[in-house]
């Protein structure tokens, strides 16, 4: 692949990734407005309890599959053995599926008497993981395959059909909050069929007995490359859920509702707008190092790519700390509101998680997964150690704080192990560029809101803000337009 073809990729798979992001993003937005709307904060509190449920054993299960295929599936097709990876990645996935549900029934009658109010959610999350399973790691396949159009189509729709069903089925069938899981589940299976025909599911049980050796050897690969990562997504998932459990333990399913719906504010603050670059890069590394594996190269590509996040992501996690109360009280209502002051904290901490996610590059095409485990670890051992503190302290606003330090940590400890085989280079410079601007056009705006804003609509507020980013870019382009043009090339 030529650099030009693989520059010209990037720009235009980013751009196709943008509705990935963007479509699920706004129809979430759009159910969390109605759900905040129909229910109480404590209704949306437990209905947070069990989503992040859901999506702590489906990561646990699929996630270091999805990692396995994005590092391995290029090594196949270049071999051409693609038959042989689907025939075997299906009946992996059958396996683990059947597994679980398998033993989602046995453990049903020993539901504790505590958790008698999750009942309703039971059968729906379980199948809701077991779908999950299936549409996260061949959406993984799309993506080695760079499939990107496919793939953006795909969660496009499934996107609109979670938003259809689930109206009709909270205003016809039953109003309660399981039938956001059961409209979710609904459109996620409906999505997956045409998924399952592109990995020739129809053949996953061809030629069974000569094939045994392949598959069992497939699972040892996979095994060996991902069971670090089934850790490393636990810990994961302590960082970013476990604060939920902690509240409600702590204090009251009415604050989990306030925190998990501003959480989600400050994640799409940054995701919307800087995961579509990063799903274009991820799989383009992972073909490309099967020509260019020089650890030079990769380290340039790398730093080159952080430092492009972090020109993109700095004007988003500035914008949105500035109206962080008017995004809340737009798109939450005004019970939620008193939860916005954790929408700066929360950015603050997921631009670090963000930028992370390219050192971690490193880690996963040198195959050492074993280290992202132990980081992950510590880090998800220092969130838990802060929460037991601060949220009995100072409630939401301590677990925003811990959640924070706990990307922090990682992302140092990243940076600092890197140097021994492939090195993460973060373009320390030009970060520190990057926030005196995105600071010296900031400042004006947050003083304008505070002076002359203050009886402004919410909405009016954030597009009388808008100029903001129409001034940073400007500047950006004045200044560093051939900077953004080595960076990409």
């Amino acid at each position: 692949m030529s650099a030009l073809v693989k520059n010209s990729r990037i720009s235009r798979d980013t751009i196709i990734y943008i509705p990935v992001f963007l479509a699920p993003a706004l129809i979430n937005i759009i159910l969390l407005m109605v759900f905040t709307r129909l229910f109480s904060p404590k209704e949306y509190g437990t209905y947070t309890i069990v989503v992040n449920t859901t999506i702590i054993l489906s990561s646990v299960l699929a996630q270091w599959i999805l990692l396995s295929v994005q590092r391995f599936r290029p090594e196949y097709s270049n071999n051409g053995a693609i038959l042989e990876f689907n025939r075997n990645l299906n009946r992996l996935l059958f396996f683990i599926s059947l597994s679980f549900l398998v033993a989602a029934v046995i453990l049903y009658p020993f539901i504790p008497s505590g958790l008698l109010s999750y009942r309703d959610y039971y059968w729906s999350s379980v199948l809701l993981i077991i779908s999950s399973i299936y549409f996260t790691v061949l959406g993984g396949v799309y993506q080695a395959d760079l499939q990107s159009k496919q793939f953006r189509n795909l969660n496009v729709i499934q996107s609109l059909m979670k938003l259809i069903i689930i109206v009709i089925f909270v205003g016809y069938i039953q109003f309660s909050p399981v039938s956001f899981i059961w409209g979710t589940l609904a459109a996620q299976v409906l999505v997956t069929i045409p998924m399952l025909r592109y990995v020739d599911v129809g053949k996953m049980f061809n030629s069974m007995k000569v094939a045994r050796d392949s598959f069992f050897a497939f699972v040892r690969k996979f095994w060996r490359y991902g069971f670090p990562l089934i850790g490393w997504y636990i810990g994961t998932t302590v960082m970013n859920l476990t604060d939920r459990f902690m509240i409600e333990y702590f204090r009251s399913p009415h604050e989990v509702g306030i925190y998990s719906a501003n959480f989600t504010i400050a994640v799409q603050a940054i995701a919307l707008i800087c995961n579509p670059l990063f799903f274009a890069i991820q799989p383009i590394m992972m073909n490309e190092i099967q020509q260019h594996s020089e650890h030079d190269h990769i380290e340039r590509r790398i730093s080159n790519f952080t430092h492009l996040f972090i020109i993109i992501a700095m004007p988003f996690g500035v914008y949105f700390s500035i109206y962080r109360n008017e995004v809340s009280e737009l798109l939450l209502g005004s019970q939620f509101t008193t939860g916005a002051i954790i929408i700066p904290i929360l950015i603050l901490g997921f631009f670090a998680w963000n930028i992370g996610l390219y050192g971690q590059l490193t880690y996963q095409i040198a195959k050492r997964t074993k280290e992202l485990f132990y980081f992950v670890l510590i880090a998800a051992i220092v969130n838990f150690t802060l929460n037991l503190y601060f949220i009995p302290k100072w409630g939401f606003v301590g677990a925003a704080i811990s959640t924070t330090i706990g990307f922090f940590v990682y992302s140092g400890l990243l940076s600092v192990f890197s140097r021994r085989f492939i090195k993460w280079k973060i373009p320390w410079m030009a970060f520190l560029k990057v926030l005196l601007l995105v600071l010296m056009v900031g400042i004006p705006f947050f003083g304008i809101k505070i002076i002359f804003q203050e009886n402004f609509s919410p909405l009016l507020s954030m597009v009388a803000g808008l100029p903001f980013f129409l001034i940073y870019s400007g500047a950006v382009f004045f200044l560093w337009k051939n900077t953004l043009k080595g960076i990409i090339s």
